[in-house]
């Protein structure tokens, strides 16, 4: 579409031989609707004149699919791509157009392209199984790590006291968890993980030494006599091991083994989906937080280390260890507990929220220290937006921390990890420039996610999803809708639609696998404002359910509940589409010329009857209209309407009305 003189040269000479002037005109006709216009309708209308003339020209297959994808027509472009690579090879230039195409032609035109994809960057090194989605094969390993078993289900953890001595020069640690649990249902036999890559010493309570079974990442541990319902115990469990160096923190997880620019140890560990059993005993599901707990980490030498919740205490230890103790007083999930290993030093903060202090804490390394106490100083405007759009700080006690990781980033609960280069790197920047994306996305999960938690890892764009679009949230209140909008498109480029982003339980699901729990799902809650189209309402359902489900763990089905309770109405067809299939809603439509009007019919398709959701349509350059559209055929005359064009993410957004830019597929009706 760059060079234009060039190519009407180039097809000049297939219209000379279809001997018209009529034809010639429709080509510089249609040059001019998707260059200068951005009439992708006309041009549609252009080309499909040109065709009948000569049905051979691969030039103009190729700017039919270029004005198809603009309007979101992907069946329609990659038929027209396809037709463009037959007509081509009979040109001396073989393929020099599709050579041209942009690369999103293989992202909805190929799905091997797709897997292939998702493989390298997602799977690299898996098998996965074409029967089952091209997920991997799943197997008892994956069954014990990711359902509630009955030898998890039949006991609720309270408490655990963690104790985990770091041995650097070997890379290795050993432990001991003291776990505290309440029996729901009476048992002889319980579930603990921890990897096998770790030894046992022992496994003890009330003295005893138990009897225990190891099948993968699972241990079986047998009580000599049932535990009645309703009872508290205890057990604790020695430990030790070598933990895996992630290959690629925070996405492929495990310990981060560095050194400061001082040369100093600098250590950190993350673990989410990948499993906290990969260094500590525990129960690990997500359906299970425990109360409150407490964390020791012994290292040698005297820097400081940082864990969640509020430092306890450090004590000498006589073969020259330190333990470092942190003491958790809410409920916080798995994968959340972590620790920090480095010449950390101190930078106060507090935000007042409704006359209420909130203390927090960051931890930078020296060199970083005097960056930091600037840069960090919109920590606590993001903390304090978040806390009016989602409620009161839920961890307020234990205040809110940030901590200077070796890794880019992870919302560990109170002490969310910051690796972003203090704004040197931009890749990761707003395009405002204003905020750190990762102090603004990661902050987010204290509510979504850290407060309120998904019971399984299929559920997790409950996390993603929210705190993505909490980014988006705080990008409108402080610099307005244009810069929403700006990252929301943004976002839906990044969507890949090659998995559902709910998928399969019980078998800790690699949700995060191609990252449309991040952007489809802010895409999914950007759909239901619009839909919604009642900013009172749809906020207040971000509110107030993190407020009611405050600590607890919840599933997809309390959100849909949830925002049908609110709203009075059945979204459960309108989320079904988007979470549980990778197809969009196609919107059809039909339009008849009538004179210098338009009568424009549409409705939406594979969708469940039941869904709607709005688009947003222009008329002659000048006027938007929302058109709420739903999967009975409405119909509306377009008065002095000589062109109109619908906004979709792939073509200009610029005047698209708020709470109607939608996310979603067209396709005009056969005639």
């Amino acid at each position: 579409m760059k060079n234009y003189f060039f190519v009407l040269i180039t097809l000049f000479f297939s219209l000379y031989e279809a001997n018209s002037q009529e034809a010639m005109d429709y080509w510089t006709k249609s040059l001019s609707q998707l260059k200068d216009e951005k009439d992708y309708i006309g041009a549609v209308e252009s080309l499909n004149k040109l065709l009948e003339y000569n049905s051979s020209i691969p030039e103009a297959y190729y700017n039919r699919a270029i004005a198809k994808i603009m309007l979101g027509d992907f069946k329609g472009a990659c038929s027209d791509f396809n037709l463009t690579k037959i007509f081509d090879n009979v040109t001396k230039d073989k393929n020099k157009l599709i050579k041209r195409a942009p690369d999103y032609i293989d992202y909805y035109c190929n799905k091997d392209y797709l897997l292939n994809l998702m493989h390298k960057y997602f799977y690299k090194g898996v098998k996965l199984d074409p029967e089952h989605d091209n997920r991997p094969f799943y197997t008892m390993r994956d069954t014990l790590r990711g359902a509630l078993r009955p030898e998890r289900a039949c006991f609720d953890v309270t408490y655990y006291d963690l104790n985990v001595r770091i041995l650097p020069v070997t890379k290795r640690i050993k432990g001991k968890n003291d776990i505290y649990f309440r029996v729901i249902h009476a048992t002889k036999t319980i579930q603990i993980d921890l990897f096998e890559r770790y030894d046992i010493e022992k496994i003890e309570w009330n003295g005893q030494l138990l009897a225990y079974e190891r099948r993968y990442d699972a241990i079986f541990i047998k009580f000599s006599d049932y535990l009645p319902a309703g009872s508290k115990q205890m057990i604790s469990i020695t430990y030790s091991g070598k933990p895996r160096k992630a290959p690629n923190p925070p996405w492929d997880c495990g310990f981060v083994w560095k050194r400061d620019k001082d040369h100093n140890r600098w250590v950190g560990v993350c673990c989410e989906q990948y499993g906290a059993s990969s260094w500590w005993p525990n129960k690990d599901h997500l359906s299970d937080k425990c109360d409150s707990m407490q964390i020791s980490i012994e290292t040698p030498g005297n820097l400081p280390v940082i864990c969640n919740g509020v430092f306890r205490k450090s004590t000498k230890l006589e073969d020259g260890y330190t333990r470092h103790t942190w003491f958790v007083s809410y409920p916080i999930n798995n994968y959340d507990v972590t620790f920090y290993w480095g010449n950390y030093q101190h930078i106060p903060d507090t935000v007042v929220f409704q006359g209420d202090t909130l203390k927090g804490n960051y931890y930078v390394l020296p060199n970083n220290y005097e960056r930091a106490k600037k840069y960090f100083k919109q920590t606590g405007e993001v903390v304090k937006f978040y806390c009016a759009a989602f409620g009161r700080y839920p961890f307020w006690r234990d205040g809110f921390g940030q901590v200077e990781s070796p890794y880019e980033g992870m919302e560990n609960q109170e002490a969310i990890a910051y690796g972003n280069s203090f704004g040197d790197d931009t890749s990761r920047d707003y395009h405002c420039k204003k905020y750190d994306p990762i102090i603004v996305h990661e902050f987010a999960h204290e509510w979504w996610g850290n407060s309120v938690t998904a019971s399984d890892m299929a559920d997790a764009w409950l996390h993603e999803g929210f705190a993505t679009y909490a980014e988006l949230m705080f990008l409108e209140r402080k610099i307005g809708y244009d810069e929403y909008r700006i990252e929301l498109k943004k976002n839906r480029d990044r969507i890949y639609n090659f998995w559902p982003m709910i998928e399969n339980y019980n078998v800790n699901e690699n949700a995060m696998a191609s990252s449309d729990i991040y952007m489809k799902g802010s895409a999914v809650l950007d759909n239901l404002r619009s839909t919604i189209n009642n900013d009172s309402v749809f906020f207040k359902i971000l509110h107030d359910f993190p407020e009611k489900y405050k600590y607890q763990v919840v599933n997809t089905h309390n959100f849909v509940d949830f925002v049908d309770s609110m709203t009075g109405d059945n979204y459960m067809p309108f989320f079904n589409k988007f979470l549980y299939e990778t197809t969009l809603p196609v919107l059809k439509y039909k339009y008849e010329r009538m004179g210098d009007s338009t009568l424009l019919s549409y409705k939406w398709a594979e969708v469940e009857n039941g869904f709607k959701m709005p688009v947003c349509i222009k008329v002659n350059d000048k006027k938007s209209m929302r058109l709420d559209v739903t999967t009975e055929w409405q119909t509306i005359l377009l008065e002095d309407a000589k062109k109109f064009g619908i906004y979709t993410q792939w073509s200009e957004d610029d005047g698209a009305l708020k709470n109607a830019y939608t996310y979603f597929w067209t396709e005009k009706e056969s005639e």
